[in-house]
């Protein structure tokens, strides 16, 4: 089997335990439906099941939904392919169902592996200083504004494990950051502050890294969304390629919270 395949057959595993199935599912042409249950080594993103969620490996769907949903689930299963699943009118029909219980699909999200090992080769003009977790939260948690690189918080089970800076004089100018989404895989997420960007510094501190969290014993991975083409660029130059994409449904109020009820 090729790094990539294991890389692959990993991500099936993690996906598997996620969706309450077998990872032979992500790889099968038919679609499949779970009821949807806590488990040990899920992917840690929600304390409760998730009510309806999707994934997609490039074959057929996986549905995982809570008992009110199944019955909506199944029929969507049998009616249509695992890519018609994804598209915006089914997706509409989701939302649509969704709604009878104050809840809408918030992300769809498309997800990415290293195609390879990396080799680390440093740029000139600026440094790269990693962080390991107790320094994120000492040293990082007060540099505000890396959202997507850091969860700015170190009290939950998934939270920030390793980090990267590219600093110049002195100034950090991007960071990218590793949260432990499940012992299996950990997720990198990245910033750079505006007038560095277009300059190569998100690939590189992305291939970094993830050369790094495979050195922690993990497998880096890494996500974005259709209409974020910047990001999915800088996957790109650093080496990932898309596996699997997944829609995940929350409650409406708190996707949307009314101002009235703050006031």
């Amino acid at each position: 089997m090729t790094f990539k395949n294991e890389l692959i057959a990993s991500a099936a595993t993690q996906l598997a335990s996620d969706y309450c199935c077998n990872a032979e599912d992500f790889l099968s042409f038919q679609n499949k439906v779970t009821l949807a249950r806590k488990a040990e080594g899920q992917r840690q993103f929600k304390p409760e099941p998730s009510f309806f969620k999707a994934a997609l490996m490039g074959r057929g769907a996986v549905i995982t939904a809570a008992s009110e949903m199944l019955e909506f689930s199944s029929e969507l299963a049998l009616k249509y392919s695992g890519a018609e699943i994804f598209d915006e009118q089914r997706k509409w029909l989701i939302n649509r169902k969704l709604a009878e219980y104050g809840k809408a699909i918030a992300f769809n999200s498309i997800f990415y592996l290293p195609a390879t090992p990396y080799k680390y080769t440093a740029r000139d003009g600026f440094n790269l200083k990693f962080y390991e977790e107790e320094e994120i939260v000492r040293e990082l948690y007060n540099v505000k504004g890396f959202d997507n690189a850091l969860m700015y918080k170190s009290d939950k089970p998934r939270h920030d494990v390793l980090a990267v800076c590219a600093i110049n004089g002195g100034k950090i100018v991007g960071m990218a950051g590793a949260s432990n989404d499940s012992a299996l895989l950990w997720q990198i997420g990245i910033d750079v502050v505006p007038e560095y960007r277009n300059m190569g510094i998100g690939s590189e501190l992305v291939s970094a890294l993830t050369q790094a969290v495979f050195m922690h014993g993990a497998i880096p991975y890494y996500s974005t969304w259709g209409g974020n083409v910047a990001s999915q660029n800088t996957a790109r130059r650093a080496g990932y390629y898309p596996v699997w994409t997944e829609l995940d449904a929350f409650d409406i109020d708190k996707l949307f919270p009314n101002p009235a009820a703050n006031g």
